[in-house]
């Protein structure tokens, strides 16, 4: 065995203890293989969140088959899936991508063929807020649990489906963690952040993020001074960075749905030469570090919300261990799509190893029962357990703000934080 294999082990024995499930059923089922299918763009613009997903899921279906040797996680012992007679677990991709993103058609044709052709005995996926919107109606229809670990909508647990369930964070969540810290950062200036500014896209999930953060501004007592929006494929934005500049905002909400976006607008603020006191980056545009740091100078000392974190992960040491094993692996840095990927996988199995079954209906109770501890995920979250419409509880979000070395830093919530916000932005510059 591998040294890292070992170490991984090692960490992952060591908390598999802790972790609470649903008991154990009277009955179990041995089956040879566990098909799971995987819904992500695997081509278009968002073709490298895919791979991010796909190796997410990879990853996690390797532990689960004991191709890695002797380890527990999330509850499931050395081996894998024992009460299921510890068969290997195979990923079944599916492309939901288009050139012009994600394709809602194409995320509910490929549910389809999954279920009805690959026989996959569950879903998890597919990034895209609208794409999963219409995948999770049709694993819906055919009765199939589906569980979604990268995109934060609001909508999609309010959908009243009862086969869908998301681990991750909603929008509402984090954007409540970027009013947090925006009440921190009011309580350290002799100025306290008053006016707020938001430009956002005009696509539904961009709709719905500003109108969340309109709300969220008015309950905490902030004065929203301006709204600017650019369409998805935009290419010029000076005209609504010229209008924020105008109103002078304490702060900006900058809300987007893709990596290409985001870029668009950080470099109308360069060329601008707009520098607002505080940028907070909201959306689907925001949750790849990459996208960051692809954006160089540009998005120096900018906030965004995660439901992942990198550095708060490297201090669980199964967590550390299964970073680098991903990084090992594949040659990259593990992203927040890829541990959502992981997370969503790995709960999946554990409701069919606590089910003691492949049976949809079994499987989709055990997800309703689930309790998995947060020190036995790789998340910053208190761990793994749904509501009454299938959201995760324990899912949390954190703020992290990018420095001078192109590198993210948590400086919210203030337990996991190692220092607070440098404010305004050009401290961080």
């Amino acid at each position: 065995m591998r040294a890292w294999s070992r170490a991984l082990c090692v960490a992952l024995v060591v908390l598999a203890a802790a972790c609470t499930g649903s008991e154990p059923p009277s009955e179990t089922t041995s089956v040879a293989e566990v098909r799971i299918g995987l819904l992500a763009p695997l081509s278009g613009p968002d073709k490298a969140i895919g791979t991010d997903s796909e190796r997410g899921a990879q990853l996690a279906a390797a532990f689960l088959s004991g191709e890695e040797g002797e380890l527990s996680l999330a509850g499931i012992g050395p081996g894998g899936l024992s009460r299921l007679g510890k068969p290997k677990v195979t990923i079944v991709s599916a492309n939901t991508g288009s050139d012009a993103g994600g394709d809602e058609a194409q995320g509910a044709r490929e549910a389809n063929r999954l279920v009805t052709a690959e026989r996959v005995v569950g879903l998890v996926g597919a990034y895209h807020a609208e794409v999963t919107s219409s995948a999770s109606r049709r694993s819906e229809r055919l009765r199939v649990p589906f569980v979604n670990g990268d995109a934060s909508a609001d909508f999609l647990t309010e959908n009243g489906l009862d086969w869908f369930f998301r681990t991750g964070p909603t929008d509402q969540t984090l954007a409540e963690s970027f009013f947090s810290t925006l009440a921190t950062v009011s309580g350290q200036q002799d100025q306290p952040v008053q006016k707020l500014g938001i430009l956002n896209v005009t696509d539904k999930q961009g709709r719905n993020a500003a109108a969340l953060t309109r709300t969220l501004a008015e309950q905490g007592g902030y004065q929203v001074t301006q709204v600017a929006t650019f369409a998805p494929d935009q290419r010029d934005l000076a005209a609504p960075v010229t209008q924020l500049r105008a109103a002078a905002p304490d702060a900006v909400f900058l809300i987007t749905s893709n990596a290409e976006q985001t870029e668009r607008a950080l470099a109308a603020f360069t060329r601008l030469d707009y520098e607002p006191p505080g940028l907070l980056a909201f959306g689907a545009g925001f949750i790849e570090t990459p996208a960051l740091q692809a954006a160089g100078d540009d998005s120096k000392g900018l906030l965004a919300s995660t439901g992942w974190s990198r550095e708060v992960a490297a201090r669980n040491p199964a967590a550390k261990s299964v970073i680098e094993l991903y990084e090992e692996t594949y040659g990259s840095p593990m992203s927040e799509v890829a541990a959502g990927s992981f997370t969503a996988v790995l709960t999946l199995a554990k409701a069919m190893d606590d089910a003691g079954s492949i049976e949809p209906e079994r499987v989709r109770t055990a997800l309703l029962g689930l309790d998995i501890a947060g020190r036995d995920t790789i998340m910053p979250w208190s761990g793994v357990r749904f509501d009454a419409t299938h959201q995760n509880t324990g899912a949390a979000g954190v703020v992290e703000q990018v420095d001078g070395s192109d590198d993210l830093r948590v400086v919210f919530p203030d337990e996991l934080a190692t220092e607070p916000a440098k404010w305004p932005l050009s401290t961080a510059r």
